[in-house]
């Protein structure tokens, strides 16, 4: 186990965090758990049911917000919990949209101005939290030479390749949050889906730019993450957090 991990870890223990998320989120979260029993540090994760107390005790708090399919009950939610329940119990916050949230026929610019507006209502009465960004995770869109030619096919009976269509609206969601908020301040979940351990980048390009794919390995039905993409994108998740709060401490 690296140092690198066990330090990040360690800064995000020293933390009070709440992460509200669904499915691929319970994903990082099991691959969290596994990356810290394997290091032997004991990060402590608790879910946002469990808590009675006045005050939250340093980790990671997590859970789940809004419903699938329904992106704006997800901001609605979250900032909710913050008002609510959270207020003068956490240092930082974040929130995830699912990959589900998000298709084809999406209209991108309304539901980041849905996200941006909720945010800024959040900072604005909020001041004490500092609020994080995460990028939507993706899904698989392979792109073997058997694919390809079923792409060039598709596209001479008039068919389109919907998997890259949805993948394509989650990555101008993403560019559209990193342009906002700069890279420093999102936890980039869709790239480190998209990377291997030997830095390889699964990607497809699509109206002129290139677009993040979920690697196959590291995913067990195309959407969703195994045991193997739990760990990796964990440990990328829990390095990109850790950096942001060491850099808030300055």
């Amino acid at each position: 186990m690296s140092e690198q991990l066990i330090t990040d870890l360690q800064t995000v223990q020293k933390a009070r965090v709440f992460f509200g998320h669904q499915s691929v989120g319970n994903n990082i979260i099991s691959g969290l758990q596994q990356l810290a029993e394997k290091s032997g540090f004991g990060l402590n994760i608790v879910d946002l049911a469990s808590i009675q107390a006045e005050s939250q005790p340093s980790g990671l708090l997590h859970g789940p917000i809004g419903e699938n399919r329904k992106p704006v009950s997800k901001c609605r939610d979250f900032e909710r919990i913050i008002d609510q329940q959270l207020s003068d119990k956490v240092d930082f916050a974040l929130f995830k949209f699912c990959y589900i949230d998000v298709n084809r026929n999406t209209d991108i610019e309304n539901l980041f101005r849905v996200y941006r507006f909720t945010l800024e209502r959040l900072m604005e009465n909020h001041p004490q939290i500092r609020f994080i960004h995460s990028t939507i995770p993706v899904r698989c869109s392979p792109s073997t030479l058997d694919v390809r030619l079923k792409e060039l096919v598709g596209k001479l009976l008039g068919k389109k390749n919907n998997s890259k269509l949805d993948n394509f609206q989650r990555n101008q969601y993403n560019r559209l949050l990193i342009e906002t908020y700069g890279q420093d301040q999102v936890i980039d979940i869709a790239a480190a889906q998209a990377t291997g351990s030997n830095g390889h980048q699964e990607s497809f390009k699509m109206q002129g730019v290139v677009n993040h794919a979920l690697l196959e390995e590291y995913s067990s039905d195309g959407g969703h993450l195994n045991e193997l993409g739990q760990r990796q994108v964990a440990r990328s998740f829990a390095h990109q957090l850790a950096d942001i709060i060491r850099a808030s401490d300055h």
